[in-house]
């Protein structure tokens, strides 16, 4: 009887891995809409990247600027506003800054906005299963799989414009 339950188990365990495999779902959990929303909230092209390159080098070099980035962040540091929203708060608040937008070429809504893309697809990469790293290139939503394949195709220039973004009230 020994025997038999040794050719049952031999049997069993191996059958019950392969159906655990082949029936385990081959779809992957949906990305929220609001990550969605964020990563194709503005078509991220060269042409806007060159411009915040351009707004972020002026606003290294000007002092007045740099004090207002940095009063306005002090201000909204328990809840900073995001993407347009941002944008549109700085507008408000931040003339200086502003006229430096203006001379880059961008607003500063389209400024907030393609930075939060960058920041959504940057963070969206690292929460992706493991060896799928382009989640959200993957995406139906056809300016969240551009805006990821733009991102990977210049990541060491979105990641400098983000970064630089991320210090602005530190500096």
């Amino acid at each position: 009887m020994s025997l038999g339950r040794s050719l049952n188990r031999s049997f069993i365990l191996p059958l019950c891995a392969v159906a655990a495999f082949a029936l385990a779902p081959t779809t992957r959990a949906a990305i929220p809409d609001d990550v969605l929303k964020r990563a194709g909230a503005i078509p991220l092209t060269t042409e806007l990247l060159e411009k915040m390159e351009k707004f972020v080098a002026s606003v290294k070099t000007d002092a007045a600027a740099k004090a207002e980035l940095a009063a306005f962040t002090k201000e909204n540091k328990d809840n900073p506003p995001r993407g347009e929203d941002w944008g549109k708060a700085i507008t408000a608040k931040c003339p200086k800054t502003v006229a430096l937008f203006q001379a880059a070429g961008v607003t500063p809504e389209d400024f907030g906005k393609a930075v939060d893309a960058i920041e959504t697809i940057l963070f969206a990469e690292g929460m992706a299963p493991a060896g799928d790293p382009d989640n959200l290139g993957k995406s139906e939503d056809k300016t969240v799989a551009a805006n990821a394949t733009f991102f990977a195709a210049n990541r060491g220039r979105a990641e400098a414009v983000y970064g630089s973004f991320s210090t602005f009230g530190l500096q």
